[in-house]
């Protein structure tokens, strides 16, 4: 640190002005020519580039500079003073060094020569051979300029200037998100952007790229003789994002070029026109909406076709042989106080395949859900009242996939309580369910293939008005006994009324008029865990008994089945204390459900865990065994006394193995039933998971083919084989069919500022509603930039 007697008043008076001036230049340096380090080139909307802006540059109050070199050199003729040698400035958590750091007082500037460096709070790092700048920073110049900033991100250039505090210019520029080697600093990065000039405007915080190019690996591939982008001090600016591009057999070539339009600080519109060379010009335009209390969306996309007909293919027909084309969706959230939220999702669709052939709106293949909420919750109360509509979006023209049978629900309303005092020594908690839904038609799996609904097919719902209104009031306690063992008691009460007005006439089942049920139980639990050890191993085993005593089941099987159709016995489910999924099923009689969970810890080997079980039905109705008219529960391993067995097993090495197993296996044969493994890997390089399924023959509950069984095999591997690059692909295969289901393939390069794939992919016609699907994907992002895709259907079909 330097140490000198000033000689003079003038002296005094340079010195000072010199510390002043070299305290705010290490601020000023960056204020000027650099950017904050988390938003330099940072991407401020998608495919934009962004600048920073003074405001973050602003001095600390009262913050101290030190000021270290080998002399001081005073010019009192010329009103100058130098640091000279192994110049060092800290201020204010800045860092300033240079081979000599001169102030002018006449001329008010101040030159910074040799080596320069400047490193701000956030670790930013800018290195120049000279800096030459006014003391209000209006004007500056900075020559072989290079910036680094902890975002990752890098700038250079041969020089820079400033210019009466509105515009910065720099020269022969190079801008890149990607680290340079270490061992070659000198190579090329994976991608640069290179620009004769690049205008910075502080007024309209833009930036202006004159003669641009793109090089990947020093390469030219891309030229812009000029474009634009907002700085990342503004959040919103109008301008073109990334485009996008692709080929599909009924649309032909196309291209899309979005346009952002920042109306105000609180609304915008995206443009996203594209135009398909055999069907013409699609107009995509999204509306978006920032209130006080929420937020909302509209968005809409349409397109006059111009050959409706290349969505035929052979005897196959697509919904979108029509020449008008078109749909919307809004989306909204309110927020009406601290404990009411209202919000909607909503979409109209000209056809059903018009978001799928076009990827717009919405991203399901097979239903859009279009619903309305009133949602309020506080610490022990939940009420939520929801509507929805679905649209079909299959392309199958069979009956099951009419319009018609799909329900309108106005409204579901769930609503539950958890009381804060304890009562009788447990807690108690209240659930309430109110729902009413209406259809067109009756929606049934015709079995028989004679077009007509009657008992024996499994009826999914009621043409006509459905409503019921059900209330749940649970209570349980815990108990800790002797020698570690846990009670738990219970007790649940649940009631029904139906009010139906269905249209259908099914013998045996009530679908019109006022009905009444109750269905109490009390219930207790019994587990005993025990546990062993040894010095680098433990086992913990729990025995568990339950049993639950209740009436037969009220008009079982005799009412429409709407919301507990899904019934699956397994590890899960083997201690529930009802195993219907909804209300309007609820199990009756006197159940015993017995197992024992399992943990062992082996050492460093692995861990080892699951459940093994089963469930009797020890007195009373077994309502698993009374089919309703959806056949829920007919093969669920649960209609008889005594049900499947039912257990699973997870092993994990702890080192990247880990594969979990679960099943159901018949009571006397011990055949399988229901079989589900899943398996994850690393070896090495290689990253690899599969998954099987088999569910022997179902009902007809889902499908007319209820006699086959599900037997599918599928998985996926990536293997990195080099540091940036790695191959990928999938598979699933069909045992009962012996057919592939779908295959991909595809190659990727991922750094810290470039991802690029090449996939490609394959869905077979008998697992879609379309042709057989084949496409290849083609995407590139990086990093700061934004990305784009090209998208290609190589398979010949509709879709």
């Amino acid at each position: 640190m330097i140490g000198v007697s000033v000689p003079s008043r003038q002296a005094r008076r340079l010195a000072g002005s010199f510390r002043r001036c070299a305290a705010i230049l290490a601020l000023g340096f960056l204020a000027v020519f650099a950017a904050p380090a988390d938003s330099a080139f940072a991407q401020s909307n998608p495919g934009s580039l962004g600048f920073g802006s003074d405001d973050s540059f602003k001095p600390t109050p009262g913050a101290q500079m030190l000021l270290e070199s080998d002399r001081l050199d005073y010019d009192y003729d010329k009103s100058t003073v130098s640091a000279v040698g192994g110049v060092k400035i800290y201020y204010d958590g800045y860092t300033l060094e240079a081979k000599k750091v001169t102030y002018d007082q006449k001329n008010k500037t101040m030159v910074a020569e040799g080596g320069v460096k400047i490193v701000d709070r956030t670790g930013a790092v800018i290195n120049a051979e000279t800096i030459d700048i006014t003391q209000d920073f209006a004007t500056g110049f900075v020559s072989a300029l290079k910036l680094d900033t902890p975002s990752q991100t890098h700038f250079a250039a041969e020089k820079a200037l400033r210019k009466d505090g509105k515009t910065t210019t720099f020269y022969r520029g190079v801008y890149t998100a990607c680290e340079p080697c270490l061992e070659k600093p000198q190579k090329a990065p994976v991608w640069q952007v290179k620009a004769a000039r690049i205008i910075v405007d502080h007024n309209e915080h833009m930036i202006y790229f004159r003669s641009a190019r793109l090089e990947f690996l020093g390469i030219p591939v891309a030229y812009f003789p000029a474009f634009s982008a907002p700085d990342p001090t503004v959040k919103r600016k109008s301008g073109f994002l990334f485009p996008a591009a692709g080929y599909k057999s009924a649309l032909g070539a196309f291209a899309k070029v979005p346009y952002f339009w920042a109306l105000a600080p609180n609304y915008d519109l995206t443009f996203s026109p594209a135009i398909y060379t055999k069907q013409g010009l699609l107009l995509d335009v999204e509306w978006r909406h920032r209130l006080e209390n929420g937020v909302y969306t509209l968005h809409m996309a349409g397109i006059d076709q111009l050959d409706p007909d290349a969505f035929y293919e052979a005897d196959t027909r697509n919904s979108g042989d029509v020449q008008l084309r078109g749909g919307l969706r809004t989306t909204g959230t309110l927020f009406l106080n601290r404990l009411w939220t209202f919000g909607w999702d909503a979409t109209l669709l000209s056809d059903r395949t018009f978001t799928r052939d076009y990827n717009v709106l919405y991203s399901s293949t097979d239903v859009a859900v279009s619903t309305v909420h009133l949602t309020g919750q506080s610490a022990t109360n939940y009420f939520d009242a929801r509507g929805y509509y679905f649209r079909v979006l299959t392309n199958d023209t069979g009956a099951e996939y009419n319009q018609g049978r799909q329900p309108l629900v106005a409204p579901v309303v769930d609503q539950s309580y958890l009381f804060d005092n304890s009562i009788l020594g447990g807690q108690l908690k209240m659930k309430n369910n109110l729902v009413s839904l209406t259809r067109d038609e009756t929606d049934c799996v015709d079995v028989n293939g004679d077009g007509i609904c009657e008992r024996g097919d499994a009826i999914l719902g009621l043409k006509g008005n459905f409503n019921r209104a059900s209330t749940n009031w649970t209570w349980q306690s815990q108990t800790i006994g002797p020698v570690g063992m846990v009670f738990k008691p219970f007790a649940y009460l649940q009631a029904d009324a139906y009010y139906l007005s269905q249209d259908e006439i099914l013998s045996g089942i009530y679908d019109n008029g006022n009905y009444y049920r109750a269905m109490p139980a009390v219930g207790l639990e019994w587990r005993w865990p025990i546990i062993a050890a040894s010095m680098s191993s433990s086992l913990t085993f729990e025995p568990i008994a339950q049993v639950i005593v209740r009436p037969d089941e009220q008009l079982a099987g005799e009412l429409p089945n709407e919301d507990a159709q899904s019934l699956v016995f397994d590890d899960s489910s083997l201690f529930d204390w009802d195993k219907f999924s909804g209300y309007d099923r609820v199990e009756g009689g006197t159940r015993a459900n017995i197992g024992f969970r399992y943990a062992a810890e082996l050492g460093s080997l692995a861990t080892v865990s699951g459940v093994v079980g089963q469930s009797y039905q020890l007195a009373g109705l077994n309502s698993f065994a009374v089919n309703d008219i959806t056949e829920t529960g007919s093969v669920s391993g649960l209609e008889d006394d005594v049900s499947d067995y039912v257990g699973s097993m997870t092993i994990d090495s702890g080192h990247g193995y880990f594969i979990t197993a679960r099943g159901r296996l018949d009571a006397e044969t011990f055949d399988v039933n229901q079989a589900q493994v899943t398996a994850t890997g690393k070896i090495g390089d290689v990253t690899a998971s599969a998954s099987y399924l088999y569910l022997r023959e179902q009902p007809a509950i889902a499908s007319s083919n209820s006699g086959t069984p599900t037997d599918t095999i599928s998985g996926k591997a990536s293997w990195q084989f080099t540091e940036s690059w790695r191959v990928f692909g999938s598979i699933a295969w069909d045992f009962e069919e012996q057919q592939l289901a779908a295959n991909s393939i595809g190659i990727a390069y991922d750094d810290e500022c470039t991802t690029f794939s090449i996939a490609y992919s394959e869905v077979t016609q008998d697992y879609t509603d379309l042709q057989t699907s084949k496409s290849l994907i083609v995407s590139l992002q990086l990093r700061t930039l934004g990305g784009t895709q090209f998208q290609s259907d190589i398979s010949g079909s509709s879709n």
